[in-house]
């Protein structure tokens, strides 16, 4: 805490003074979280791995929608925009949407460790404990591909924004 504190401090001395108001603390006790922000970087989205969801609109300050979820959250990942977003859960993949209402529950995507957004193709994927690439169209609903990856289980899953190609990162160090 008390280097936090001092970056904080050392950071803001460096910056402008509207960029120094922007600074802010949030205290997550749920935690550790993995975050997101939307595409246009006005909201930020935080999942707890203790099942605590936030959205928030981060420059205001102002919290849109909490809830919390009665199992791990592994993931988080907006879909089109900040109306709806995509948690990877314990089980399943479930799509919320702003208000926090659950809107789908994705069966096919089962033990989900990492989630990531294709804006161009519409394309959720997901990566879980089995290593299994899975690729949801959510313009329509159904599972689009399905691809074994052979090498188990997989920690860290990215997208090249330009190319739209998935890298999937595995525990033996295999890319």
């Amino acid at each position: 805490r008390w280097l936090v504190y001092v970056y904080k401090r050392q950071i803001k001395s460096n910056v402008d003074k509207s960029s120094a108001r922007k600074i802010f603390d949030l205290s997550l006790e749920y935690g550790p979280y993995r975050m997101r922000y939307s595409r246009n970087g006005r909201h930020l989205l935080l999942g707890g791995q203790k099942g605590h969801l936030a959205l928030m609109e981060w420059a205001s300050g102002k919290l849109k929608t909490e809830l919390y979820v009665n199992e791990s959250t592994r993931d988080v990942s907006f879909l089109h925009n900040e109306t709806l977003f995509a948690v990877a859960q314990k089980k399943y993949v479930f799509i919320y949407d702003n208000k926090g209402l659950e809107v789908h529950r994705l069966k096919h995507h089962i033990e989900p460790l990492r989630l990531e957004f294709l804006p161009y193709h519409l394309l959720l994927a997901s990566v879980g404990n089995a290593g299994f690439l899975k690729y949801q169209d959510v313009s329509t609903g159904q599972l689009a591909a399905e691809l074994r990856t052979r090498k188990g289980c997989c920690e860290a899953m990215k997208q090249n924004p330009q190319t739209g190609v998935m890298h999937l990162g595995h525990a033996n160090g295999t890319v």
